[in-house]
């Protein structure tokens, strides 16, 4: 090879090597847009709320029920979905605790962020501590939470009742006032 031909040869090479990082890009964000359309959680989702928890890695569920007050006002028949999975035999038809912690007090032994206590409902409470969370307190009751992710049909039911139980604890014991850790 004479030196404008190998001249010639790096040149095209590079071009070559140009137009796979430009694919190589492109790949990238079209792989970056279709994660972003992946993003947990959607209004209507059917997913079952245990394959929900083992698709999304911790801290990855969010509700996509921001404005739970307006959402229970909006629906009074909500509670019903509640006490559907049998939510309303330990905890009371209105969630003023019965056998098991009342919900109403603003008291989180868990945290009470969407994705703790997504899992928390989904998985129980030995469920969660084989994912790493802490219990942060007890309350008067130290019996454990059973994991009601196979009584609930899908995930939205599931964001519902999150977004039930928030509507009725005192104002600023829910997100963004109070933040309790995940683990």
């Amino acid at each position: 090879m004479t030196l404008p031909t190998r001249s010639m040869f790096a040149l095209v090479a590079g071009l070559s090597g140009l137009v796979a990082l430009g694919g190589l890009a492109a790949i990238s964000i079209n792989w970056i847009a279709s994660a972003a359309e992946e993003t947990c959680c959607k209004e209507g989702d059917a997913t079952p709320p245990t394959e929900l928890v083992a698709k999304y890695p911790k801290g990855q569920l969010h509700s996509p029920y921001p404005d739970y007050a307006k959402l229970a006002k909006d629906d009074p028949d909500l509670v019903k979905k509640f006490r559907a999975p049998g939510c309303n035999e330990c905890h009371g038809g209105t969630g003023g605790g019965g056998i098991c912690p009342a919900l109403t007090q603003g008291v989180w032994f868990w945290g009470n962020t969407d994705d703790v206590l997504f899992r928390l409902i989904t998985l129980g409470s030995a469920g969660v501590e084989q994912q790493g969370y802490k219990r942060l307190g007890y309350g008067s009751v130290h019996a454990p939470m059973p994991p009601m992710g196979m009584t609930i049909k899908t995930s939205d039911d599931l964001w519902k009742i999150i977004a039930w139980i928030r509507s009725i604890n005192p104002s600023g014991s829910n997100p963004p006032d109070k933040v309790l850790p995940a683990d």
